[in-house]
């Protein structure tokens, strides 16, 4: 199946150590697939910042020598980055789907962001403008929220009333990460500055 994201550019950050999980895990298999092989095949051109080459079917690779960090890795990606706004994922969230990143992006702010009982600067949309504008200013993407002029934090409850699944947002960081259940609710809130 071949999709199309039409109004948004997709950045999967696949460079980490994966300490705590104890293998890479980019490479990991689940239910067949590889954790990254899970995220690229739902969008149509993804640009992989990555340590090592990872033969992904689609999209672009970009090798991250330096690893120095996601603000890093995003710079890497800019000179890719072509549409108005750009997803940004890592290779952690095998569960994330096309749909949701839809929906994330559709938000009319310059930062759209999952909240769950932490903000998550991995599941969420930034305007392409921002990240090439303010990228050099920032050492964390959190602090990217500090320089937009709208920022729409989406809450988990948002979610569940619009059908996505709370799987989707699973951040496998370990082993228990897998049967961890999200059981709390967040609310919405649009901030304007």
């Amino acid at each position: 199946m071949k999709f199309k994201n039409s109004f948004f550019d997709v950045v999967i950050l696949a460079g980490g150590e994966s300490k705590r999980f104890g293998s890479d895990k980019c490479c990991f298999e689940f239910n067949g697939k590889k954790f990254l092989e899970r995220i690229v095949e739902n969008f149509d051109n993804p640009i992989v910042v990555t340590n090592k080459k990872r033969n992904v079917k689609k999209g672009i690779e970009v090798i991250d020598n330096e690893r120095k960090g996601p603000v890093s890795a995003v710079k890497l990606a800019i000179p890719y980055i072509r549409k108005e706004k750009v997803f940004l994922t890592g290779c952690d969230f095998p569960f994330i789907t096309r749909k949701l990143a839809e929906f994330i992006c559709s938000k009319e702010t310059e930062i759209s962001i999952i909240e769950e009982e932490e903000i998550q600067p991995l599941l969420a949309c930034y305007s392409t403008f921002l990240i090439k504008e303010k990228i050099e200013k920032v050492k964390t993407l959190y602090e990217l929220i500090n320089y937009a002029k709208s920022v729409y934090f989406i809450g988990t409850y948002e979610l569940k009333l619009n059908g996505f699944s709370l799987d989707e947002l699973k951040n496998i960081n370990s082993w228990k990460d897998f049967y961890k259940n999200q059981d709390k609710y967040t609310l919405s809130k649009y901030v304007i500055k």
